[in-house]
């Protein structure tokens, strides 16, 4: 189970989110690393411990470090003793898919661990320093990252350009209701499209066209109901992936420009080209 960064012990916790250690650190840094041809997925870590007590407890075995990986897409929990130097955790296909969060814990393997680290602040009294089995040491930032293939998959593949005689032509609707988003265009501007994918001047259509369907699906996604499309999923994943939170807050225009990698950049580079 996850130790948030809310959580009040009645002891003192050695945590980038408490001060009860000074500035003391403990903490991990991972790589994540996922084959696409098998979809397993290996967690390779470092944790960093300077308290000198604290590295103490886990060397004589008084106190255990451990890695909590959690996925709730599915449905999945567990804690994995570790080592201080590094780890290496390995997980089959399915295990892990969406939003990981990765978190380390160091917890008393017995009681009566007393906590003599001179780093802890002086408010907290003997009697508190006292630890029992299982009670918790330390913990690290919670860090997370996204599984599966889904952020991989081009932005392109989850739009689909529909003719249809009912638009206007020089506009297009935007359809959220199907696997891929649907782009409604006028047959003419269709052909027109069509006829720009196939050459240097497809570009394009990232700003003009991509860049404003993709702000719609955003905003779309601010509230419930298209969680179960290819879209969605895809696009969540690259968002999780590039650390863009979608909310009432969010800036729809840059969080757009940052799927699509900054789309107008592509446009100077096109007629930049087009001089020479």
């Amino acid at each position: 189970m996850l130790i948030r960064p809310s959580t009040t012990f009645a002891h003192p916790i050695l945590s980038p989110h408490t001060e009860d250690y000074g500035d003391r650190i403990f903490d991990i840094t991972l790589d994540v690393e996922e084959s696409p041809d098998t979809g397993t997925i290996r967690i390779g870590g470092q944790c960093t411990l300077d308290d000198a007590f604290v590295r103490q407890l886990v060397d004589s075995r008084q106190a255990t470090i451990g890695i909590v990986v959690e996925c709730l897409e599915t449905y999945y929990q567990h804690f994995f003793p570790a080592e201080l130097a590094s780890f290496t955790l390995h997980f089959d296909q399915g295990e892990l898919r969406g939003r990981v969060a990765v978190q380390a814990v160091i917890a008393a393997s017995g009681d009566n661990v007393r906590l003599a680290s001179e780093s802890i602040a002086e408010d907290y009294p003997e009697h508190t320093r006292l630890l029992r089995l299982g009670d918790v040491v330390a913990v690290s930032t919670i860090h997370s990252f996204e599984a599966g293939l889904d952020k991989l998959l081009p932005m392109e593949s989850i739009f689909q350009l529909v003719s249809n005689e009912q638009v206007e032509e020089g506009i297009f609707h935007v359809g959220l209701d199907n696997e891929a988003i649907r782009i409604e265009v006028h047959p003419k501007l269709y052909t027109t499209i069509y006829g720009l994918r196939g050459t240097s001047m497809r570009d394009i259509l990232l700003p003009s066209l991509f860049l404003p369907v993709v702000m719609t699906a955003l905003d779309a996604m601010r509230n419930p109901g298209y969680e179960a499309h290819r879209w969605h999923r895809v696009i969540e994943a690259r968002c999780s992936h590039e650390g863009i939170t979608i909310d009432a807050g969010t800036d729809l225009a840059f969080a757009g420009q940052e799927l699509l990698d900054a789309p107008l950049g592509l446009l100077h580079g096109m007629f930049k080209e087009g001089d020479q």
